[in-house]
């Protein structure tokens, strides 16, 4: 079990602007997020410690509806998030509310294009991006993690359609 902690930023007044959950040294490291930690790391405050990642969502998700979020008008908070697992996982139902014009968007930009989220390839790029692949060597370590990877997993037939277009350009 990880331990984790739930910190706050305070301002000089000693207000809080910021609340996360954390462990190791997240609260001090900066990961390109919106909000980056205090200068001065006194103003680092660690409110919670010693918790298990489900006591660390849950008192993170009390701290910043007490404190309220500047975003949604209720409060003193930066956050973005109510909290919890944040915006990536929505099994809690927690996490960013997204306008309907931004999601209505986001449909339009991945349809029928759903890896590359909307961006239209040209065919030197594809061509590119298949010689990159076609041309990359493994280590000895990397193969041997592949090969562990698929111990014990079937593989579907391959059809007679793939079986001709390897075939193909095998004598290419």
């Amino acid at each position: 079990m990880s331990i984790y902690y739930i910190y706050a930023y305070v301002r000089s007044n000693g207000i809080p602007y910021y609340i996360g959950k954390g462990k190791d040294k997240r609260a001090w490291i900066s990961r390109g997020r919106n909000i980056k930690p205090p200068k001065d790391k006194s103003r680092i405050i660690i409110m919670e410690s010693n918790l298990s990642e489900i006591g660390a969502y849950a008192l993170e998700r009390r701290y910043i509806q007490w404190y309220g979020r500047k975003d949604l008008k209720t409060g003193v908070l930066w956050n973005m998030t109510d909290g919890g697992e944040g915006g990536y996982n929505t099994n809690f139902n927690l996490g960013r509310k997204h306008s309907e014009e931004t999601k209505q968007k986001w449909s339009k930009l991945k349809l029928g294009n759903k890896n590359c989220l909307g961006r239209k390839l040209s065919e030197e790029t594809k061509l590119k991006m298949s010689e990159s692949a076609r041309n990359r060597k493994h280590s000895a370590e990397t193969k041997l993690k592949i090969s562990k990877s698929k111990i014990g997993k079937k593989r579907k037939p391959f059809s007679a359609e793939w079986r001709k277009n390897i075939s193909e350009s095998l004598k290419r």
